[in-house]
């Protein structure tokens, strides 16, 4: 993780890098191996929910219903304080389930209403005392006012500005936004009834679309997704405020994210607060990695398992402060510790490889000293490096991060170098730079 301090007298900043916290096992609700499907904890009794396979747990209790839908992800709204019925509801994309704070669920289908929008593409969205959902042909449905258990034929509108399906719903501030593959639409509250309440917003349409519903992340006022362009490639996109668009993936990581192809449609994507930062993290099937968004410090980085592959987290929720994690396959839910730096008491790797550096002159140059500069801490950080673009590395050398002089000597010649830097004891590890004395040699 990145941080950059600023001194608010002299303006002057100072940039860190430190180590992730760690997950500590909490609970594991199916009590076996499952698909992490979603998690969400509702302040109403302060429960933490969560799907796995095809069941809803609040904590570990399993609320005795069988999912319709026995795969993808599951997604959670809540009714307001004031609303008639006080409810949690779960959307598969079949059938939609409303826990009561008893844990009583009930179950709202064609069964029950016979207008109810199923097929629907998943994602439900609370707004101004309706229910809406979304199906891939355009229509955008609404429950009836106050109820959320009964539906009518003629309560839905159409997002038709663009020639594309739609991927998901979502809402920020007073607006609800329609994401097509490749358009995006906003709807105020235009208090129609009977028909659709919602109203589109005609000249705030985008033609930026989502690939898929699976990159959308959300988390207080800013919505996060990779976008797929008619004419190809994907890209990542952030919304601030309503009209704070940003394109804020990078050329290599947009090749990283077009190199998914199709399989782009598996990713998962998740967004949380903690410790001070504002994160948005996608998974990649096909890289098997985790690519790491700081909202604040407009950075990104990876994040990654105990043995190198993707960090396998499904969705996160938080309670007191705590942020709550659902591994996506083996039916757990952690947290994260900022005072444990391994993942379920196994030692994961810190890993920092800078660019390839010849400081401006290709004559050979000697490094006969190199100083890191850093927080004392316990264990060793393995210095690598590479002199033929990252083909090979040397084996690492270690410095002691105890000591007040954190030096290597004699580190040989070279014309251009990259530096691998590896930390994995379970100890806090915050970096703040390095300073090598060169010494330029003979053409």
């Amino acid at each position: 993780m990145i941080e950059t301090l600023k001194n608010p007298i002299s303006d002057n900043k100072r940039t860190f890098v430190f180590k992730r916290p760690g997950l500590a096992a909490s609970t594991r609700p199916p009590n076996a191996n499952a698909a992490g499907r979603g998690i969400y904890q509702w302040a109403v009794n302060g429960n933490i929910y969560s799907v796995f396979d095809n069941k809803i747990y609040s904590g570990t209790t399993d609320l005795g219903v069988t999912l319709a839908a026995s795969s993808g992800k599951c997604w959670f709204a809540e009714t307001a304080a004031t609303s008639s019925i006080t409810r949690l509801a779960v959307s598969d994309g079949t059938k939609l389930y409303l826990i009561d704070s008893a844990n009583t669920v009930t179950t709202v289908s064609t069964a029950s209403d016979a207008q109810f929008p199923t097929s629907n593409l998943g994602p439900v969205i609370f707004f101004n005392n309706y229910f809406y959902f979304a199906k891939s042909n355009g229509e955008i449905w609404n429950s009836d006012a106050d109820t959320f258990t009964s539906y009518t034929a003629t309560s839905f509108t159409s997002s038709e500005m663009y020639p594309d399906n739609l991927e998901a719903i979502t809402r920020q501030k007073d607006q609800l936004i329609a994401l097509g593959k490749f358009g995006t639409e906003f709807y105020f509250d235009n208090a129609i009834s009977p028909g659709s309440p919602v109203l589109r917003i005609d000249q705030n349409a985008l033609q930026i679309g989502l690939a898929t519903k699976n990159s959308l992340g959300q988390a207080e006022d800013v919505i996060i997704w990779c976008s797929a362009a008619r004419d190809g490639g994907y890209t990542i996109w952030r919304l601030d405020d309503l009209n704070k668009l940003n394109k804020i993936s990078t050329e290599p990581l947009d090749r990283i994210l077009d190199a998914e192809g199709s399989s782009i449609s598996s990713c998962t994507a998740f967004m949380f607060r903690a410790f001070g930062h504002l994160m948005y993290g996608i998974n990649l099937s096909v890289a098997n990695r985790t690519l790491m968004y700081d909202t604040e410090e407009n950075f990104w980085f990876e994040w990654a398992d105990t043995a190198g592959n993707k960090f396998n987290c499904s969705d996160v929720t938080e309670k007191n402060g705590t942020v709550y994690l659902q591994d996506a396959t083996n039916g757990r839910i952690y947290t994260l510790s900022a005072s444990t730096f391994q993942d379920n008491s196994s030692n994961f790797t810190v890993t920092l490889q800078t660019a390839a550096y010849d400081f401006d002159i290709s004559d050979l140059k000697f490094l006969p000293v190199l100083d890191v500069y850093g927080d004392n801490t316990t264990g060793n950080l393995g210095v690598a490096w590479s002199d033929d673009d990252y083909t090979s590395f040397t084996t690492a050398r270690n410095i002691d991060m105890s000591g007040i002089k954190k030096r290597l000597t004699r580190l040989g010649s070279f014309r251009k170098r990259a530096f691998k830097f590896t930390y994995t004891d379970n100890y806090a590890l915050r970096l703040e730079g390095l300073q090598g004395k060169i010494k330029v040699g003979l053409h």
